[in-house]
């Protein structure tokens, strides 16, 4: 039995992923137990753990065994079949955990009171270097999770500076005034800690007006990790992206959304915008883009930042090929659009084939 390995260099073969994933679900999960220095990044997306009252040896190990490991940098349990009492076990290993970087439950099974001891136990460590955190769309539950929640992420927030990615709609707008505000702040300190080294030998940056960017290159990793495949509304707003080449106003996706027989109210479909492009533009990081300022003038380059708030203060960052740097600026939303490449990559996804499962 697997159980019964204490040291990383026992460790048996690793089962196969696609025929047997729950027997790799365990093997992961025990090396994540081991503290394996070589496993720097587990991925559980799309594979439906079981419940941990009858399988012990993935969820309640895995959420145990963040306590304590301290090489495990990317966790992402996206549509995992995630429960709550796990998610509280993973809060307390949370008040310890120094190494992780980024978080992922989405769309899983978690319920207010799960989120919120996330939150409390994140908050909790001085020591938490959490640069991504998201538990959005989660199973039987709306889209907000209720004011103490919102009270706890907008606290967490406040007085936490590494994250710089959130996934988690707020609909308070006291606690959503917070959380935009700090989320603004984390990723100037993270920006300038990143350009630190290279202040002296970059150019000063020439502002423009911001008036619209064109996504170029296609992410690399899967389109379901931007748009779950069990969301409606995530599947309408792609859907629209790929036929038209742009991003919508909240009335053109509500107009589409009702074409395609299933409507979506103004409370949905605006937060899901922005959470979407933000994604995208996340995405887009490290990638070529184009901006067209505000005279029509074209700027091509890597995108290397971007921020706003409340849709009214955006501010984007581009190094150009020919050395230059470009921070574009609007006191309102720009246009967005997407190049070829983009649409084949969003269209790729309603073509791909599941995966078949097999039993552990």
């Amino acid at each position: 039995r697997i159980d019964n390995v204490v040291d990383v260099a026992d460790l048996p073969a690793a089962p196969a992923r696609t025929r047997a994933y729950g027997d790799w679900m365990i093997w992961m999960a025990h090396r994540a137990w081991l503290n394996d220095p070589s496993l720097v990044e587990l991925d559980f997306t799309n594979m439906e753990m079981p419940l941990g009252h009858i399988e012990k040896r993935i969820a309640p190990k895995l959420m145990q065994a963040m306590e304590t490991n301290t090489h495990l940098q990317v966790l992402t349990l996206s549509n995992a079949n995630l429960q709550r009492i796990q998610a509280l076990e993973l809060a307390q290993s949370l008040r310890k955990n120094k190494t992780l970087l980024e978080l992922n439950l989405e769309c899983n099974c978690l319920d207010s009171n799960a989120v919120r001891e996330l939150a409390l136990g994140i908050q909790s460590n001085r020591e938490c270097r959490l640069e991504a955190f998201r538990v959005s769309h989660q199973k039987q539950m709306g889209q907000f999770f209720g004011r103490p929640t919102e009270e706890a992420i907008g606290q967490m927030m406040d007085q936490n500076e590494t994250i710089v990615k959130l996934g988690f709609e707020c609909d308070d707008a006291h606690w959503r005034n917070l959380i935009d505000r700090s989320l603004l702040r984390n990723n100037d300190v993270w920006r300038r800690r990143q350009a630190a080294p290279l202040d002296e030998a970059l150019p000063a940056a020439e502002e423009r007006t911001l008036g619209h960017l064109l996504l170029q290159a296609p992410p690399k990793r899967s389109a379901t990790e931007l748009f779950p495949r069990d969301s409606a509304p995530h599947t309408i707003f792609r859907k629209y992206v790929e036929q038209n080449g742009k991003l919508p106003t909240t009335a053109q996706l509500q107009s589409f959304a009702k074409n395609l027989g299933t409507p979506l109210t103004y409370s949905i479909a605006a937060p899901l915008i922005k959470e979407c492009r933000a994604e995208m533009l996340n995405t887009a990081e490290g990638k070529e883009v184009v901006i067209i300022d505000a005279f029509g003038k074209d700027a091509a380059g890597v995108l290397r930042g971007w921020s706003e708030v409340n849709n009214e203060q955006w501010s984007v960052e581009i190094w150009a090929g020919d050395g230059k740097r470009y921070m574009f600026k609007s006191n309102k939303e720009p246009g967005f659009s997407v190049s070829p490449a983009w649409g084949e990559w969003l269209g790729a996804q309603s073509r791909r084939p599941s995966l078949s499962r097999a039993g552990a």
